[in-house]
């Protein structure tokens, strides 16, 4: 027998309580349902499965709006299971889940999503604020009718530019705070990420999609940076140099590994070609870093230097 079933109500309602980690106060009963495939003629299965939660010992609340979240007043301390897992616990996860999978590559993967799951609920925790609300709800909106979204003075890292973007927002990531999107700006016709915060608010257009087509998730890589070409970077990181990347870029943390002397991390991750989000925090945090790899980031690393060094002197 399959040990995984995604039909079982304990199925059911670990995805419930996943998704309500990952999207605190952002769904209602009737979403929470139709997420995890439940029937619109049977609205008392989705209370079996909140009641399940609660009987567990994790408290659920609901704001006025009737969105759920499992974020108590009091704080997290309902939460300290969420804590980031032992190495102990990383390698009996892994067992069991190669087990029930059969592959250890998958195995590795789930269990670093889950060892990540705090520092996605702390993020999750920003949707919580009532400005970016209210840019969620607008995006959402935009989506059910197809309709094009101006993202308001966008500050863009990649351009160091902040004006008015126009784009078919088709995806939205509240947990990690990004927007999927179609840009429709003259020569930039291409799926990109925005970052929520980054944008004043959205104003919907009544202009309808016209690229959706083009439409499809391209994954970012750990600085949440779209693009093709990529490198794979490879890093040993002291203790601080470990904690600054992976507070300022929390999706990083999967790639990183003890390393083999003490106090160090091995961190090897594929990232754009143009080492964007990456450089700064190598020059930031060059007394904690060495760069294992490759030749390339080396050499832009000397470039960015001497433009530093002729613009000062």
């Amino acid at each position: 027998m399959n040990p995984i079933q995604d039909d079982r109500p304990a199925t059911k309602t670990l995805k419930l309580l996943l998704k309500l980690l990952a999207t605190p106060g952002r769904m209602t009963r009737r979403q929470l349902a139709e997420y995890i495939g439940l029937s619109k003629n049977d609205p008392k299965a989705i209370k079996r499965h909140l009641s399940n939660i609660e009987a567990a010992g994790i408290h659920l609340q609901r704001d006025r709006h009737g969105r759920y979240c499992v974020l108590p007043e009091t704080g997290f301390k309902e939460l300290t299971y969420l804590s980031p897992l032992s190495d102990e616990d990383k390698a009996i996860i892994r067992t069991t889940l190669q087990r029930g999978l059969g592959s250890e590559a998958k195995a590795i993967a789930l269990a670093n999503k889950l060892d990540s799951l705090y520092n996605f609920q702390a993020l999750g925790l920003e949707a919580l604020r009532h400005p970016e609300l209210e840019k969620i709800d607008a995006i959402e909106a935009a989506m059910k009718d197809k309709k094009r979204v101006i993202l308001v003075n966008y500050r863009s890292r990649t351009s160091n530019s902040m004006r008015d973007r126009k784009v078919e927002a088709f995806g939205i990531e509240p947990e990690i705070g990004m927007i999927r999107a179609y840009d429709t700006e003259a020569g930039k016709l291409r799926t990109a990420h925005f970052i929520i915060s980054r944008l004043d608010r959205v104003e919907i257009t009544d202009e309808s999609w016209q690229y959706e087509q083009e439409h499809y998730h391209k994954a970012a890589d750990p600085f949440n940076i779209v693009m093709d070409q990529r490198e794979l970077v490879h890093l040993q990181l002291n203790v601080g140099a470990y904690n600054d990347l992976v507070e300022r870029n929390p999706q990083a943390r999967q790639f990183a590994r003890p390393g083999k002397e003490v106090d160090t991390y091995d961190w090897q991750a594929r990232v754009n070609a143009k080492f964007i989000g990456l450089l700064p925090f190598l020059l930031a945090n060059w007394r904690g870093v060495k760069v294992l790899g490759p030749a390339a980031l080396r050499e832009r690393i000397k470039e960015e230097l001497r433009i530093m060094t002729d613009s000062w002197l």
